[in-house]
């Protein structure tokens, strides 16, 4: 879901749902993931709504799923949310965001000393 100026904002059960994919080791069926979810609700949610949230953080590129037995296992397509949004820079602008990363990134000295410090390089 797009707000504003082309932000993603993922609905409140979406984060939820990955939250608990991002702090899970491997993938996770649908049940555990619901399970997860109504720990914490007065009313519990449905088995079918959390099935369509993970299908459509698959279909938004969030999550991947891998069949198991009749039916799937759940895990984040990405290690955290800044990884997601990078990916989705990347996706919407290609090579014109690389360049302006790096034009920005040259243009502050701070910026390129940590860049170079996450990249192993020294300062």
């Amino acid at each position: 879901m797009r707000r504003g100026g082309g932000h993603v904002v993922r609905g409140s059960l979406e984060a939820e749902a990955m939250a608990i994919l991002w702090a899970e080791a491997g993938p996770m069926p649908v049940r555990d993931v619901l399970a997860r979810l109504n720990a914490t609700r007065q009313r519990p949610l449905a088995y079918t709504t959390v099935m369509t949230v993970l299908s459509r953080l698959v279909d938004k590129g969030y999550a991947v799923r891998r069949p198991e037995g009749r039916g799937y296992r759940y895990a984040a397509s990405a290690p955290d949310e800044a990884s997601v949004a990078v990916r989705e820079v990347l996706a919407r602008h290609g090579d014109a965001a690389v360049a302006g990363f790096l034009t920005e990134v040259s243009a502050d000295p701070d910026l390129l000393r940590r860049l170079r410090q996450l990249l192993g390089e020294g300062g």
